[in-house]
């Protein structure tokens, strides 16, 4: 079908031919997008993207584009991203979002075959009776050296492996401690 038959259809139409597009081999798809856009696929356009971008276009071809505001707004927060990468390093910049627990949650971790439990709360995370700001500064107290926190309790998921299925990850052992099984931040419990 070509770029001037898109025109406007009904969202049947539309919906059938998205659907139609997981049928298609790569050349087909890149032939699809040639016809829709009118120009050929970029390169590091592939598979699903390429799948998911051609979808886009259809339904812009068919239903209409971003509005001229959007464009604008769109356009607005991409300049502000790159001015604020492009900063000097003495200015702010904006923090990335934390993460979060919810206050309650219990951490609790066995280090050198002592267990050490830590609950969430609002504001930081209570240790042994005291409050501190940051998970890390917690798993410092308990080891005496300097620890990215959220490893230490096992409330970062382990990085994901490409052609590896893992049926209960659980963080690799720190140096002097013992390895346990991590469990989802959902639960109010997170054992490490």
């Amino acid at each position: 079908m070509a770029a001037a038959t898109l025109g406007r259809r009904s969202a049947d139409e539309v919906g059938q031919e998205i659907a139609h597009l997981r049928d298609l081999d790569a050349s087909a798809l890149r032939l699809r997008w040639r016809e829709v856009t009118g120009k050929p696929a970029a390169a590091g356009l592939k598979g699903e993207l390429l799948i998911r971008a051609l979808a886009y276009a259809i339904q812009e071809k068919a239903f209409g584009g971003l509005s001229l505001a959007a464009t604008k707004r769109l356009q607005a927060i991409a300049r502000d991203a790159k001015a604020s990468k492009a900063s000097p390093a003495g200015e702010a910049r904006p923090s990335p979002p934390r993460r979060r627990l919810m206050p309650g949650t219990r951490l609790i971790r066995e280090w050198q075959g002592v267990i050490h439990e830590v609950i969430v709360i609002p504001d930081g995370f209570i240790w042994q009776g005291a409050t501190y700001a940051s998970l890390s500064t917690v798993a410092k107290a308990i080891t005496g050296t300097s620890w990215n926190g959220w490893v230490f309790f096992g409330a970062k998921p382990p990085p994901t492996r490409r052609k590896r299925t893992v049926t209960h990850p659980s963080p690799a052992a720190p140096a002097g401690g013992d390895a346990g099984a991590s469990a989802p931040l959902a639960g109010s419990d997170v054992h490490a």
